[in-house]
């Protein structure tokens, strides 16, 4: 899809009343660096998520471009998404991992990630943590 299309969709997804069939309502964040303005990662906060979507989803999901991976910008994304969850009255958000992502752990565990859990799921094991905020 284009840009456009993107932007309108990514603002449809903001409400719940015309968010995608069966996601929850997210607000969608571009990490851009101020020296050069290019994006370095992208993360969404999701809200509203029902008992079912704790098996599947998260709170938050973010990606950072493979060339700027092991700078410090998921932390400083993760650590600016929860400060969005705050504002839209989140009291702590749930995120999940595989539990071979040791860099990923470790963003999360920067951030106050305390470990719930690990469960089988499509055939690795996922590890499930809870942020207080």
């Amino acid at each position: 899809m284009d840009f456009e299309e993107w932007l309108k969709n990514v603002q449809r997804n903001e409400k719940k009343e015309t968010a995608e069939n069966g996601r929850p309502p997210s607000y969608e964040f571009m990490a851009i660096r101020k020296s050069d303005r290019r994006i370095v990662g992208m993360i969404n906060v999701r809200y509203d998520l029902t008992e079912e979507m704790y098996r599947y989803l998260r709170h938050i999901g973010y990606c950072v471009r493979k060339s700027e991976r092991q700078k410090g910008y998921a932390a400083e994304m993760l650590r600016l998404a929860l400060k969005e969850a705050k504002k839209i009255g989140l009291d702590r958000v749930f995120l999940t991992v595989d539990s071979d992502k040791t860099a990923l752990i470790a963003t999360m565990k920067k951030n106050g990630a305390v470990l719930e859990n690990e469960v089988p799921y499509l055939g690795k094991i996922t590890q499930r943590y809870w942020i207080e905020l």
